[in-house]
């Protein structure tokens, strides 16, 4: 039989794709545990994304006070955030949310409107002539297109509303879980550890340690770089007098979550707001998101992230439009940490098994020992 290195990478994937071949028919067996997976997945993002963000308090708390009590404190200082939130920034999202689904109809007409006038120019005229880009068939097209940016905005509302259905499942299940993490996180390296051989606790520790880092950096630098760019976005619309600044603003800060294509996102409802008023406003408001955005990359940004993933640009891109297609908006989300983790894990093994690989046995060697 070969023993090829390609001959072992081809039978070691022959020997995965069987193991997939053969648990595909007894999924009856997989079925219950992917549904607890799937349960438990959700708790677990929201308290491990929490966990990161409070961490750092925590740790500079517990320098003069317990650790529980310190994340008492911490806890203390979420509610209180969260209670100027609704108290002050909530009341005016929610009039701005109102009016924004109450005047949609008449956004879409506006907008049809600035598109039949833009057809009426001589040139356009001359395109204009073919059927396929005839101004009826474009109008429709456009209209239809809208529509089905309508229905988009509905299903993403009932997504949220079956999202809050289980909001007072998460509001008593998450605090804990958060404590927990607080309070016996730092020990989670040393149980797995136990677990492995003394040969792995070297390179295991330090991808953990890597691992860690890296998704700490990360979402604390995506929180904070989002809520700075909800903050220059708000205060650009402002200036700029565009309608429900504070609303659009907010969908700029989480539309920041997703690497690259976050602010073209952001940039799409907001165009068809503003062309509302002009389209010079348009112009405007792809000035505040490209200089806000630039603000926050080149002079802020930098200070606040400090370590940040070894990810190209390129590659992120390519991850983020192969995670919509496959898993959809969250998917755009979580797929940096998730690549973060696996080029971790697979940049470590692949060092260990370099540096601790078997020398070959030399046959010769192995004769002239057995005749002396």
């Amino acid at each position: 039989m070969p023993q090829g290195k390609w001959f072992r990478i081809g039978y070691g994937i022959i020997v995965v794709l069987l193991i997939a071949y053969l648990a595909s028919k007894v999924n009856f067996i997989f079925y219950p545990i992917s549904k607890v997976i799937a349960a438990l997945f959700v708790p677990l993002l929201i308290s491990g994304m929490f966990y990161y963000l409070f961490r750092p308090f925590v740790r500079v708390l517990s320098n003069k006070l317990p650790k529980a009590i310190a994340i008492l404190f911490v806890y203390l200082g979420a509610l209180g955030v969260c209670y100027l939130f609704f108290w002050m920034i909530w009341p005016p999202i929610r009039t701005q949310s109102i009016n924004l689904v109450d005047n949609f109809p008449q956004i879409v007409d506006s907008v049809r409107s600035w598109l039949e006038s833009v057809q009426q120019h001589e040139w356009l005229k001359e395109i204009g002539q073919k059927d396929a880009l005839s101004s009826e068939n474009l109008t429709n097209k456009l209209t239809g297109s809208l529509d089905e940016v309508l229905n988009s905005v509905i299903g993403s509302v009932r997504n949220i509303f079956n999202l809050m259905m289980n909001f007072f499942f998460l509001l008593g299940l998450v605090p804990f879980m958060i404590y927990y993490l607080l309070s016996e996180g730092d020990k989670f390296p040393g149980h797995v550890l136990r677990i492995l051989p003394d040969r792995y606790h070297r390179e295991v520790s330090g991808a953990l340690k890597e691992i860690d880092a890296s998704i700490g950096s990360f979402i604390l630098s995506k929180v904070l770089t989002s809520m700075l760019i909800g903050v220059l976005t708000f205060i650009g619309y402002l200036l700029i007098h565009m309608p429900y600044p504070l609303l659009l603003g907010l969908i700029a800060a989480v539309t920041n979550f997703i690497p690259y294509i976050g602010p073209l996102i952001a940039f799409i409802p907001t165009a068809v707001v503003a062309l509302t008023v002009s389209p010079m406003t348009v112009l405007l408001v792809g000035v505040v998101l490209v200089v806000s955005n630039q603000i926050e990359a080149n002079l802020i940004g930098p200070r606040i992230i400090g370590k940040q993933m070894n990810v190209h640009p390129f590659t992120v891109m390519l991850l983020v439009i192969g995670a919509s297609a496959i898993i959809g908006p969250f998917g755009m989300i979580i797929v940096v940490p998730v690549y973060a983790i696996i080029k971790i894990i697979a940049i470590r093994t692949y060092d260990y098994l370099k540096h601790n690989r078997i020398p070959p046995k030399d046959p010769l060697a192995e004769v002239n020992k057995r005749l002396e």
